[in-house]
């Protein structure tokens, strides 16, 4: 049910594709290109829901969070029942994806936890730990992380 909602936001020039996880960071759906599996997936989810604790400790939940990298960004927006995030190239139309991004949430939020208790029970395990994931260099303002 998700998954068709989702494919809407490619509409948006320069929206490469989106997903959606739980407050928990299981993967509860996904329109991306077949290169990110639901492994990588699941692993970016439990990150979005480590970087929001660490975000709000004592404080109120964020609205929404962009990541910048060096080709792309991630925008992640808060919602009641989890994050709706989009990959999006460098010069996407901001105030077009602020508002797919809006309408998108309106219609998914009601459907996670539908879709956690359903789909994402069959969650993929964490990848071994012995070989260290490779890093790619992020940009904060300008600046190398």
């Amino acid at each position: 049910m998700i998954n068709p909602i989702l494919a809407a936001m490619r509409d948006v020039d320069g929206v490469h594709g989106s997903f959606v996880v739980t407050r928990a960071g299981a993967l509860a759906g996904k329109d991306l290109p077949a290169m990110f599996d639901d492994a990588v997936l699941t692993e970016v989810g439990r990150r979005i829901a480590r970087l929001h604790e660490g975000l709000c400790a004592g404080r109120d939940d964020f609205d929404q969070c962009v990541m910048r990298f060096a080709d792309h960004k991630l925008y992640l927006r808060s919602i009641q029942n989890g994050f709706l995030c989009a990959l999006t190239t460098n010069t996407v139309n901001t105030p077009a994806l602020k508002m797919a991004l809006t309408l998108t949430a309106r219609r998914v939020d009601p459907l996670i936890a539908d879709a956690a208790a359903g789909t994402v029970s069959r969650s993929v395990p964490p990848p071994p730990s012995e070989s260290p994931p490779s890093r790619r260099q992020a940009t904060y303002r300008g600046h190398r992380a």
